[in-house]
């Protein structure tokens, strides 16, 4: 049955501290009913963040990859939602068993697959909660720490047990009673709307979205419903989603907020309803990727469907049965580039396409597209990430797609960007997926609506002149909140700075360390920053830095600094995570100033070769007031750490990466410190793997 919590009690398990520490590698899939094998080798091997290249193995190479990867390694792997054995029989062959206590769990909604394991024990069967349990959880979701008033007890037992001991549609539920009003009146009508004539578990929780969808406000169902257009079990970036829903028109302007700080909003509350599941959060608060369940998504398709929100379209099948009356606006598309093509697909008023390569089929390289620009002329999105273009050139025609505000493609050569780019006056979101350098055209400066330009795996060139240096010839970009990755020589930064005068966010990246100044003081809306010299040999140019004061979080990697420059940084006001990456300090001692970081919460010291880290007065307090998290990776020579880090009141979590004993020595005296102090809650996350 799903909804019963499989996937939720997996995701305990694997994410326990102690599993993390017993097992050098863990690795998570989710197989679901329909599935790919070679995408289910690239899912396994990408499930540990550790990304390479892999889009020109095929299954054998990938199978034979999986196995030296598990090889001499104790592992757990977790195979989410199997619907067929036959999944598991493709797949077996690459984990090796070592008698070295690896281990492998499943979840499937079927006795039948949980009968064919030949080894392992008896398979684990979740029941369904008794009326107790399920009103404990609804009171649980909609209270918090806090009872159910007396008045509501009654209505709440009858609610509970109207869900038939489900627990997603309990939390479904409980997720519109947070959200009305604690009253016995609205709890009786909420009651009896709610139906005991649903038997199975998935009709039960049919009805319980139905009613939270009914009880959505109505600025956020279409962000709900936009769910549709991803795939099943697909962890969704929670910004990319935001700039989606703000290119579709869904997010209210409301004063002067920013539309991102808005949308966030929007999401907090649907994840408040536990409609969407936070999958991975940010070190200091928020959402960096979310999903949600399988059944959920179902609805959604089909809701969005019949209110011609949205259409999914699979397949050649469902393409070439396709009426595009009554003109869907959205489409969202999984098709092999044979079967889009052939199914003369047409939709001329379609205003959001997004495309995505049928993982059955071969060859997700698509040669042309511009047959797209030619039909989908009123585009506001256009979404090509799920497909591989092997042009090297962005195509002129797309400057046919006037209406467009987002476009993100992946095409790994891609290296020339056409000045017409500039007569997508309404762009605000350019994504790129590219290995490349990629310079961008003089007429980037005309595109005023431009929020978001990011590349990954490349880096964007953007064009100087020598007039640059006279001001008032200046064009600017003034609507530009983030920026990534940038090619940038430090030589020339103050030119570019200060053309981008209301950046939020901005990564540099292999900056060319020559002699100049690298003043970002002048960006005053700067919040979070990436330096990345990568260059790691020879020697350090002269230049000099300054970061504005409303900087919150910073990274940095190969600058060799020396340590006492790390002034500069502990005096910034508003800094809350610092990540100090290779050769970013030149010296063995790092000397603490007092009264620095007075709001940095979470730090990071990666690939460091300091030996002393100390503080000007080891018996004062006035150091890292806020600090929550301490992360060291593969910190190797540390021989000293600061006094204060036994006495921050604030520490939470000190994780190790793969750190020498003598710094874990060091570690576990800061523990006996803390405990010394009252913090008996101190965690200390041991990762050697």
């Amino acid at each position: 049955m799903a909804g019963l919590g499989k996937t939720t009690l997996a995701k305990k398990v694997y994410n326990d501290d102690s599993i993390i520490y017993n097992f050098h590698i863990r690795l998570w899939c989710t197989v679901s009913q329909e599935y790919n094998k070679k995408s289910l080798l690239t899912q396994i091997l990408c499930s540990d963040g550790k990304h390479s290249r892999m889009d020109d193995l095929n299954e054998d190479d990938l199978l034979q990859k999986l196995y030296q990867k598990l090889k001499r390694n104790r592992y757990l792997v977790v195979l989410d939602d199997i619907w067929d054995f036959r999944a598991w029989n493709e797949l077996r062959y690459s984990f090796p068993d070592e008698m070295n206590r690896s281990r492998i769990i499943f979840t499937s909604r079927s006795s039948n697959v949980a009968s064919q394991v030949e080894y392992g024990g008896k398979p684990h069967y979740l029941r369904q909660l008794s009326e107790k349990e399920s009103f404990e959880l609804l009171q649980k979701k909609v209270f918090g720490k806090e009872d159910c008033p007396q008045a509501l007890h009654g209505l709440g037992m009858e609610i509970a047990e109207k869900c038939r001991g489900l627990p997603l549609a309990l939390v479904v539920v409980a997720g519109v009673l947070a959200t009305i009003e604690h009253d016995i009146w609205v709890w009786e009508e909420f009651a009896k709307s709610l139906t005991l004539t649903m038997v199975s578990g998935t009709d039960q929780c049919k009805k319980s979205l139905e009613l939270s969808y009914e009880h959505l406000p109505y600025h956020l169902k279409a962000c709900f419903l936009y769910f549709a257009a991803f795939r099943e079990d697909e962890k969704i970036g929670a910004k990319n989603l935001m700039r989606l829903w703000i290119a579709e028109g869904f997010v209210e302007k409301i004063g002067g907020e920013r539309s991102e700080d808005i949308a966030e909003e929007y999401l907090m509350d649907l994840i408040g309803r536990n409609l969407v599941m936070a999958s991975k959060s940010k070190s200091i608060g928020g959402v960096r990727t979310c999903y949600i369940h399988d059944l959920i998504l179902e609805f959604c398709k089909t809701e969005a469907k019949a209110k011609n929100f949205l259409q999914v379209l699979r397949g050649y099948d469902e393409l070439s049965t396709f009426n595009e009356h009554p003109n869907p606006p959205r489409l969202s598309i999984c098709s092999s580039r044979e079967d889009f093509i052939k199914s003369r697909l047409f939709c001329p008023h379609l205003g959001s396409l997004q495309l995505f390569h049928d993982e059955t089929s071969a060859h997700p390289h698509w040669l042309n597209i511009c047959f797209l620009f030619c039909i989908y002329k009123h585009l506001k999105v256009l979404k090509l990430e799920g497909i591989y273009l092997t042009r090297k050139e962005l195509p002129t025609e797309i400057e046919s797609l006037l209406c467009l505000r987002y476009l993100a493609f992946k095409a790994l050569q891609m290296k020339f960007i056409p000045p017409s780019i500039a007569k997508l006056s309404n762009l605000e979101t350019f994504c790129l997926r590219s290995m490349e350098t990629v310079p961008l055209p003089d007429s980037i400066w005309n595109m005023k609506k431009l929020r978001y330009v990011h590349v990954w795996d490349g880096c964007f060139v953007f064009p100087l002149s020598s007039n640059d240096n006279v001001v008032e010839n200046l064009s600017t970009l003034p609507n530009l909140d983030t920026l990534c990755d940038l090619y940038l020589s430090f030589d020339q930064a103050e030119n570019l700075l200060r053309r981008i005068p209301n950046i939020r966010r901005l990564a540099i990246s292999d900056g060319q360390t020559g002699n100049g100044v690298l003043n970002m003081s002048r960006l005053e809306c700067l919040e979070s920053l990436t330096l990345d010299v990568g260059c790691c040999s020879g020697p350090r140019g002269h230049f000099e830095l300054s970061f504005p004061m409303n900087l919150k979080k910073l990274s940095l990697f190969c600058l060799r600094l020396p340590c006492s420059e790390m002034s500069l940084i502990e005096q910034l006001p508003n800094l809350e995570v610092l990540k100090i990456g290779r050769y970013t300090l030149h010296g063995k001692r790092w000397e603490l100033m007092e009264g620095g970081f007075p709001k940095l919460r979470v730090l990071t010291l990666s690939e460091l070769d300091i030996v002393e880290w100390t503080e000007t007065d080891p018996d004062s307090d006035d150091y890292f007031p806020c600090l929550q998290q301490l992360k060291l990776h593969e910190i190797r020579h540390l021989e000293m750490v600061p006094a204060c880090l036994g006495r921050i009141s604030t520490l939470e979590t000190i994780k190790m990466v793969r750190c020498r004993n003598d710094v874990k020595s060091l570690v576990r005296e800061i523990e006996e410190a803390q405990k010394s102090y009252g913090n008996e809650n101190l965690k200390i996350i041991d990762k050697t793997y």
